[in-house]
C-alpha cells in the first residue's frame, strides 16, 4: 500500500512573520525558548545552594551510618565480635558513630563525584563539581575531588563552607582547583 499523505512542511519565518505582523512576536530561525528570565547563581545563592545541597547529603549519610552502625552490632553479638566489646562502652560508641560518620561521608563524596560528577545533594540542587571536560581526565579530576573532599573533611566540615559563604567565593574550588558550578 502507498502512503499518499503529504508531509508537513514547516512555513518560512518570513511568512510567519507576516501573519503576527501586528503583534510583538518574532519567530526566527535558530533561536528558541531558553527557559524565561533568570538569576545565575553565583557567589552567595551558590554558597546558600551549596549548603542545601550539604544538608541533604548529611541526611543521606546519617542514614548510611546508621545502618553500619546497625551492621557493626550484628558483628559484635556474633562470635567473631568478642574481639570488639572494647566498643560496647556508652561514651565510646558516640565516638565511633563519629569516625564512622566522617569516614562514610568521606568516602561517599569521593566515590558519587567520581563517577557522577556530584553528589545527591548537589545533583538535587543543580549544581556539578568541575566542568565536563574536567571531569574526562579522570586521573586529574578524581586527586582533585579526594584533595577538595579531605580538606572539607579535615577543617571539620562548617568551615571552609562558612568562609565560601561569608565571602561570596567557593574557598575550597580555590584551594583544590575543583570549583562547584551551577547548572542554572
Amino acid at each position: 500500500m502507498i502512503d499518499r499523505r503529504r508531509k508537513p512542511t514547516m512555513p518560512s519565518p518570513s511568512k510567519l512573520n507576516e501573519l503576527f505582523k501586528g503583534n510583538a512576536l518574532q519567530f526566527e530561525q535558530g533561536t528558541g525558548f531558553h527557559g524565561g528570565p533568570s538569576a545565575k547563581r553565583k557567589g552567595y545563592r551558590l554558597a546558600l545552594w551549596s549548603w542545601l545541597a550539604s544538608l541533604i547529603d548529611a541526611l543521606i549519610l546519617v542514614s548510611a551510618s546508621c545502618v553500619f552502625m546497625l551492621m557493626f552490632s550484628l558483628i559484635v553479638k556474633s562470635s567473631i565480635g568478642g574481639i570488639l566489646q572494647g566498643f560496647s562502652h556508652e561514651q565510646h560508641r558516640w565516638i565511633f558513630f563519629a569516625e564512622v560518620y566522617a569516614l562514610s561521608s568521606w568516602f561517599y563524596m569521593i566515590t558519587v563525584r567520581g563517577i557522577m560528577g556530584s553528589t545527591i545533594g548537589e545533583w538535587a540542587c543543580d549544581l556539578r563539581l568541575g566542568q565536563p571536560h574536567e571531569r574526562l581526565q579522570s586521573g586529574l579530576y578524581i586527586l582533585r575531588v579526594i584533595l577538595r573532599s579531605s580538606l572539607i573533611l579535615l577543617t571539620g566540615v562548617i568551615t571552609l563552607p562558612l568562609l565560601s559563604l561569608i565571602f561570596g567565593k567557593d574557598i575550597p574550588g580555590l584551594c583544590s582547583g575543583l570549583r562547584l558550578f551551577s547548572l542554572k
